[in-house]
């Protein structure tokens, strides 16, 4: 049977004017007029027979379908730019050299990495970082150059090398305290618990470790999600948190959140870095061991790049650094 023939440049300027949002932008990029771009869709759309934008007062704007295809699209061509630099001799993209994709879950993305990337974008310019907040089972790990996990070693060891563990415990802001330095955890009951569909453990998971039933007839429970708005929820005072330490870390040093009750029992959930692939680009391993520095520079402030670490092992097995002169 005979295949359909694919409208291959069409679909380039669709994927580009869907990319850019802008149909000048995309003859920009594209080294055609604006007029080329235009016909390029009409075409497109008379080839398949869907209508692929709305033509608006500002330009252009994705149809529901159109959007899904663009989405497509943007990965497959990912994967065409990325195969293609790999195989070409070395030099013949500076640009295609200089980038690297990062997947990490999406809250580690918010309040660990965000605040970290100004100061390596600051001492690497040449690099053009690209980071795709997603959890890792929603995306493929060899269509990105560093891939970021999460969970228990169960799932990762053998696999990928542990990166950052948490401690998981409560949080919430210190008006909650009342002056006082910490609550029990039957206290806690006393006050609305947060919970969010990404939390690692459960209030009653966490409850019932410590011989206290969870009786949702007689306590305030709050359905928060993502887990970085129920974050800062809890900053604002609406309630208490059961959170991962590495996320509320910039909270807790600013002084807005404080741990209600501390957890004792070793950190069990950690994120991982995954191996890089064979014959990385020299940028990709730069970032990779960068984010190791991060990581291991446990007592740098989350807003400033760490100074380069050595890594030693202490008694209980965790990575610890102490600082060394770049």
């Amino acid at each position: 049977m005979r295949q359909s023939r694919l409208p291959l440049r069409g679909i380039a300027v669709f994927a580009t004017v869907a990319r850019l949002g802008s149909l000048k932008a995309a003859a920009s990029e594209l080294n055609l007029s604006p007029s080329a771009v235009s016909h390029a869709i009409r075409a497109l759309e008379e080839e398949l027979g869907v209508e692929l934008f709305k033509r608006v007062s500002r330009g252009v704007r994705l149809t529901p379908d159109a959007a899904r295809y663009a989405e497509i699209l943007q990965g497959l061509f990912e994967r065409m730019r990325r195969a293609t630099a790999d195989i070409a001799a070395p030099g013949w993209s500076r640009a295609s050299a200089g980038v690297v994709r990062i997947m990490t879950p999406p809250s580690l993305a918010t309040h660990w990495l965000m605040p970290r990337l100004p100061a390596f974008i600051k001492a690497h310019p040449g690099v053009d970082l690209r980071v795709f907040a997603v959890r890792t089972a929603d995306g493929n790990a060899e269509d990105f150059d560093i891939t970021i996990g999460y969970g228990d070693a169960a799932r990762w060891r053998g696999r990928a090398r542990p990166l950052l563990e948490e401690r998981t415990q409560p949080y919430c802001a210190p008006s909650r305290l009342q002056g006082v330095r910490s609550l029990t955890a039957r206290q806690l009951l006393a006050h609305p618990l947060i919970q969010s569909r990404e939390n690692a453990v459960s209030w009653e998971a966490w409850l019932g470790r410590r011989g206290i039933a969870l009786d949702a007839s007689k306590m305030h429970l709050l359905q928060i999600d993502p887990s970085y708005v129920a974050i800062e929820a809890a900053v604002n005072g609406v309630g208490i948190i059961l959170e991962s330490s590495i996320l509320t870390r910039e909270h807790v040093e600013a002084g807005r959140l404080v741990v209600a009750v501390p957890e004792t029992r070793p950190a069990s959930i950690a994120y991982w870095l995954l191996p890089l692939h064979e014959g990385a680009r020299p940028s990709v391993v730069k970032a990779y061991k960068w984010l190791i520095d991060q990581a291991n520079f446990a007592d740098a402030c989350p807003s400033r790049p760490a100074t380069r670490a050595t890594s030693t092992r202490g008694r209980s097995g965790r990575i610890r650094s102490s600082p060394t002169s770049a």
